[in-house]
């Protein structure tokens, strides 16, 4: 089609085919579930492209349009706080990076092919200032305990906080 000349009304029908096929926003992903399908998402809480909470806005209409325990037997939501777009972060204290290494592709093969659904998970940084941090699932939020190291996992718990 020419730019100069396109008219979006004459495409009406074929806009409207292309958008239902991107637009990922139906809650009812029962065709999926039955099928077997397993689904791991992560919302980058620092995000600067878009809102995290649209995100836990989708996750949390699945869980209205079908039902928690349905839901929880296919689909995670985390969230990892102070991450951007790309997933990477720093600390505001040390300018460390913060831990956002988890290989959520291992975890998501070993639920669909051993029956492992995930829990809460641990991410790593390495290098300069390597940490662990836990990777909470939602809606649990990751907070300090107030003793332990604080570039451990272990001095951090998963609390229901979030929205």
């Amino acid at each position: 089609a020419d730019p100069f000349t396109y008219a979006p009304e004459m495409h009406a029908d074929r806009i409207r085919q292309i958008s239902a096929l991107m637009d990922a926003t139906n809650p009812d992903l029962s065709a999926f579930a039955s099928r077997g399908g397993k689904l791991i998402v992560k919302e980058h809480m620092a995000d600067y492209a878009q809102s995290p909470f649209a995100g836990i806005g989708y996750y949390q209409s699945v869980a209205k349009t079908m039902g928690q325990g349905r839901v929880d037997t296919f689909m995670r939501l985390y969230v990892m706080p102070g991450a951007g777009h790309n997933g990477n972060g720093v600390s505001g204290d040390s300018g460390e990076p913060i831990p956002s290494n988890e290989d959520l592709l291992e975890v998501l093969d070993r639920w669909v092919e051993k029956g492992e659904a995930p829990g809460d998970l641990v991410q790593t940084a390495t290098g300069r200032g390597a940490a662990s941090r836990p990777l909470c699932r939602y809606p649990s939020y990751p907070r300090y305990r107030g003793t332990g190291d604080p570039k451990l996992a272990s001095s951090f718990v998963c609390e229901l906080t979030l929205p």
